[in-house]
């Protein structure tokens, strides 16, 4: 994906030119960098030791992480925004976050929202306002001599600190009761639990749904390098036997996957998308540039890349070919590694579940695909009853909790409605 996804960034991004007022009087380029090397933040309980030694240090700046962790998991703009700076944000020959694009509290993820928030200050009032409360937490961003890097990751490691004690020990109300603002925070970092590789990445993987206590978010801030595991790959290899693109034998599957969190109310909740497809093996592992505009299985994935990202397609057949294939152009990465290799239910932070589909089931469903991206309109009573008889009669895989959520109620879910 390299530097290509901020490219393709620019071509699709619907954001326009906001006041180019800014409340920071310092140039991008004084800031480090995409690349600062693989700096590792200090454990759980340095951290708290420091907060315990001094605790007003880190409360004074317990308003602006509120502010800011609100921004960055719960607001429409930035929290999708966040995605792309997290996963595009990298120097030529180096890899991207990939799946871990919706990290919010790992060491380099944290470097990389400080730079997407700087740098898009002059066209966002939520970027401008971000990279005034991170810098101002974290004293300054800008790095002008060789020796200003290790300054430069303390206060990264600052930063990360007020955030997680903020979490930890903060977020009450004048009652000591959990304010609104943490539940909705925390309950949309564990929306984004399964973000692999992610070490701190705020959210408990036993309780993706719920806002999680804070001895169990500390117990996971703790268990940093965890990395749930699905058995995808079993469903899709014997599903879709074969090498790679050499595979021609077909399959049927319902998929539905979480882009990102969306405010219903006053809770945060996740926003699916989903659609049922036939492929083979060589369909699902094909990274041709015309993949996304001949492939319908492709077609979508490309959609939910697009929509954890905060981007653009065009919803007219004549201009959605051509981007299409553009983006085909500049997305290396494929699926063959989340589908077929050992991994978790996660493709750029994107959490899926699988059901093997009967030909019957596949074909009540196909029915009910909306143009011109495939999707299926999970609000739709008649889709969900045939999506709960195609679980009974198929095999899941991933995220099966995704089916409870869909069976209970409307309120519990959001869906992006990505069809004309």
């Amino acid at each position: 994906m390299c530097a290509a996804l901020l490219k393709a960034a620019a071509l699709a991004s619907a954001a326009a030119l906001a006041s180019a007022a800014t409340t920071s009087t310092f140039a991008i380029r004084d800031i480090p960098g995409p690349n600062i090397g693989t700096p590792a933040q200090s454990r759980l309980q340095y951290k708290l030791a420091n907060y315990e030694r001094d605790p007003a240090t880190y409360q004074a700046f317990w308003p602006e992480a509120e502010e800011l962790l609100l921004l960055l998991c719960t607001d429409p703009e930035l929290s999708y925004a966040k995605n792309r700076y997290v996963a595009g944000d990298v120097d030529e020959n180096f890899a991207g976050a990939g799946s871990r694009s919706a990290a919010v509290l790992s060491m380099n993820a944290m470097h990389h929202i400080v730079r997407g928030t700087c740098t898009d200050r002059f066209r966002s009032d939520k970027a401008r306002r971000a990279c005034h409360l991170a810098i101002k937490i974290m004293g300054s961003a800008t790095v002008k001599a060789a020796d200003d890097m290790k300054k430069y990751i303390q206060r990264i490691e600052h930063l990360l600190t007020v955030c997680t004690t903020y979490l930890i020990h903060g977020g009450k109300d004048d009652g000591g009761e959990d304010s609104l603002a943490w539940r909705q925070i925390t309950t949309a970092l564990a929306l984004f639990a399964l973000c692999a590789f992610a070490a701190f990445n705020a959210a408990v993987r036993g309780s993706r749904r719920d806002a999680p206590s804070r001895k169990a978010l500390e117990r996971h801030l703790e268990a940093s390098h965890d990395n749930v595991r699905k058995p995808i790959t079993n469903l899709f290899n014997e599903a879709c036997p074969g090498v790679n693109v050499s595979g021609t034998q077909t399959a049927c599957f319902l998929a539905i996957a979480t882009v990102g969190a969306w405010k219903k109310a006053e809770t945060m909740v996740p926003c699916f998308t989903g659609t049922v497809f036939e492929a083979s093996r060589s369909d699902l592992c094909s990274v041709h540039r015309n993949r996304f505009y001949k492939i319908p299985a492709q077609s979508w994935y490309l959609l939910v890349f697009i929509l954890h990202f905060g981007l653009w397609l065009p919803f007219v057949a004549p201009l959605l070919g051509p981007v299409r294939y553009l983006w085909g152009t500049r997305i290396a990465s494929g699926l063959a590694y989340h589908l077929f290799r050992p991994d978790s239910a996660t493709w750029f932070g994107c959490n899926f579940l699988y059901v093997r589909l009967t030909s019957d089931d596949y074909d009540a469903l196909k029915e009910h695909l909306k143009g011109p991206h495939y999707c299926l309109d999970l609000y739709d009573p008649n889709v969900l009853a045939l999506i709960q008889r195609a679980a009974q009669n198929g095999e899941a895989a991933g995220h099966v909790e995704f089916l409870e959520t869909l069976f209970s109620k409307p309120a519990n879910y959001h869906v992006k409605e990505t069809w004309a």
